[in-house]
C-alpha cells in the first residue's frame, strides 16, 4: 500500500511537472515573440525619430552632431546600441564610429525588417533595422538590446524552479503520509487476521478522524458484533445441550430401571407416561432447531393460497382451547370476518401455534390467554394476551434472541425449547409482517403481529 502511495504521488508529480515545463516552455516562445514584436515596433519609432532629429544634420554633413542627436535617441530609447547608416547603390556606408550590428545585415535582407539575435562579443543581441527617407537620402537604423524588453527568464525560471520544489515536496509528504497511513493499515490488516483466525476480540487501532479511522472503526464495530454472536452461539450451544441432557438423562434412568428389573408393572402406566413426555419434549426441541435452521438460512418455501382466514383461525383456536383446559388455562378467541386472504395457511398457523403455546406455558393456572383477530383480506392483525409473570422491560428488546426467555425465566416455566418467538420473527420478517411486545411484571404479555395478504402468483 505504502509503495503504491509513494509511486502513484510520483508519477502524479512528474506528470505535473512536465505539464508545467511545457507552459513554461509555451510561455516562454510567447515572451519571446512579444520582445520582438514589441522591439521591431521600437525600431519604426526610432526611425521616425531618427528621420526628423538626424535629417538637418545629414544635409549639413556635420558628423558631430549626427553622433551627438543619436546618442541622445538611444538614452532616451534604452537601446544598447543605435547605429544609422547611408544605403545607396554602393552599399551600406555606416555615419557611426565602430559600428557593431550593420556589418551583420546585407542590402538584400534589410527591407525584410526581422528581428534577428546576433552574437556580439558572446552576448546574445535581439537587433532589427528599419529604413527611412530623408530627402534623397534613404538611412538604415538598426536598434539592438542585449537584454530583451520583456524578460522570459522572469516568469519561467520560478517557474521550474517552483515545479521542482513543488515535487520534491509532494515526495516528501508522500512518504510521510505513505508511512503514517500504511501503519495503521497494517494495524487493521493485523486485526483482520487475526479476528479470522478466530480471535475475536482481536480490534484495530483508531487514530485521528479520517476514513482510515473511520474503516477501523467499523471494522471493530463488525468485530464486536462477530463477538456477541459467537457468545450467543456459545450460550446457545450450552442451552440446548442442557435442554436435551434433561429428558436424556431422565429417559436412559428409566430404561436402566426396566432392564434391571427395579421396576413393579403396576408403575409401568406412570413410567410410560413420562417417557412419551420426554420424547415428546425431545422430538419437539429437535424439530424447532431444524426449523428455525431453515428460516435462518432462508430455505423454506411459501405457498400462499386463498384462505377462509376467520374459519381457520376459528379451527386453530379450538384446538388451542382443548390444550388450554388440560392445563387449567381459559382460553378465549375473538375472531373478526375478514372473508378470503391470500396468504400460507400452514405458517400462520405456526406462528399462531407459537405464540399460544408460549402463552399457555407462562401462564399459571386459572390465568387466561386470550387470542384476537381483526383486519381486511389485505393485512390482518393477531393479537395473544396472556395473564402471566410478564417480562421486564429491558429484555423485551430480546425477547426474540434464541432461548433469552427460556434461560431468563426458566424458574417460572422450565418445559419448552425457548426457541418459539424466534421462530416467530423469523416467519413474520419472511411473509414481509411485523411483530411486537408490549408487557409488564404481573401483568401478562401481549404479542401483535401484523401480516399482509401475499403477492398474487
Amino acid at each position: 500500500m505504502r509503495r503504491r502511495i509513494f509511486w502513484g504521488v510520483l508519477v502524479a508529480a512528474i506528470v505535473a511537472l512536465l505539464i508545467g515545463l511545457t507552459a513554461g516552455a509555451v510561455i516562454r516562445q510567447q515572451q519571446i515573440s512579444a520582445n520582438r514584436a514589441e522591439l521591431a515596433r521600437q525600431a519604426a519609432v526610432t526611425a521616425n525619430l531618427v528621420s526628423a532629429e538626424v535629417g538637418p544634420a545629414i544635409r549639413s554633413a556635420e558628423r558631430g552632431a549626427v553622433t551627438a542627436v543619436l546618442r541622445q535617441i538611444r538614452l532616451i530609447g534604452g537601446y544598447d546600441y543605435l547605429e544609422v547608416a547611408v544605403v545607396n547603390g554602393a552599399g551600406i556606408n555606416p555615419i557611426v564610429n565602430d559600428p557593431v550590428l550593420l556589418p551583420e545585415f546585407r542590402v538584400g535582407s534589410i527591407e525584410r525588417s526581422a528581428v534577428r539575435t546576433l552574437d556580439i562579443e558572446g552576448t546574445p543581441v535581439f537587433a532589427t533595422t528599419r529604413t527611412v527617407d530623408v530627402g534623397e537620402i534613404r538611412l538604415l537604423v538598426a536598434i539592438g538590446r542585449a537584454e530583451p524588453l520583456l524578460m522570459s527568464g522572469a516568469f519561467t525560471r520560478p517557474l521550474a524552479v517552483g515545479l521542482i520544489v513543488g515535487v520534491l515536496m509532494a515526495l516528501a509528504v508522500s512518504a510521510l503520509v505513505s508511512r503514517r497511513l500504511g501503519t495503521r493499515l497494517a494495524g487493521l490488516e493485523e486485526a483482520a487476521v487475526n479476528l479470522a483466525d478466530g480471535d475475536f476480540a482481536a480490534r484495530a487501532p483508531v487514530e485521528g478522524n479520517d476514513g482510515v479511522s473511520e474503516l477501523s472503526s467499523t471494522f471493530n464495530y463488525m468485530a464486536s458484533s462477530l463477538q456477541q454472536a459467537q457468545r450467543r452461539e456459545r450460550d446457545f450451544l450450552m442451552s440446548v445441550g442442557h435442554d436435551l441432557r434433561t429428558p436424556l438423562t431422565t429417559i436412559r434412568g428409566y430404561a436402566e430401571a426396566l432392564d434391571a428389573g427395579v421396576i413393579e408393572p403396576t408403575e409401568f402406566p406412570r413410567v410410560a407416561d413420562v417417557l412419551h413426555r420426554q420424547t415428546d419434549r425431545l422430538s419437539r426441541l429437535v424439530e424447532d432447531l431444524m426449523l428455525l435452521a431453515r428460516l435462518e438460512a432462508r430455505e423454506f418455501t411459501m405457498r400462499p393460497e386463498p384462505v377462509l382466514l376467520d374459519a381457520h383461525i376459528d379451527e386453530l383456536a379450538t384446538e388451542h382451547r382443548l390444550r388450554a383446559e388440560k392445563l387449567g388455562v381459559a382460553f378465549d378467541a375473538h375472531i373478526q370476518p375478514v372473508g378470503s386472504m391470500y396468504i400460507d395457511p400452514d405458517r400462520v398457523a405456526q406462528i399462531l401455534g407459537n405464540l399460544v403455546d408460549n402463552a399457555l406455558r407462562y401462564t399459571p393456572e386459572r390465568g387466561s390467554v386470550v387470542l384476537t383477530m381483526t383486519g381486511s383480506n389485505s393485512n390482518v392483525t393477531f393479537e395473544v394476551a396472556d395473564t402471566g409473570p410478564g417480562i421486564e422491560e429491558e429484555d423485551i428488546p430480546r425477547v426474540f434472541e434464541r432461548l433469552y426467555v427460556a434461560q431468563r425465566y426458566r424458574p417460572v416455566r422450565p418445559e419448552g425449547s425457548g426457541l418459539g418467538l424466534s421462530i416467530v420473527k423469523e416467519l413474520v420478517d419472511a411473509m414481509g409482517g411485523e411483530v411486537a411486545v408490549t408487557s409488564r411484571p404481573g401483568h401478562g404479555t401481549k404479542v401483535a403481529v401484523t401480516l399482509p395478504a401475499a403477492p398474487a402468483a
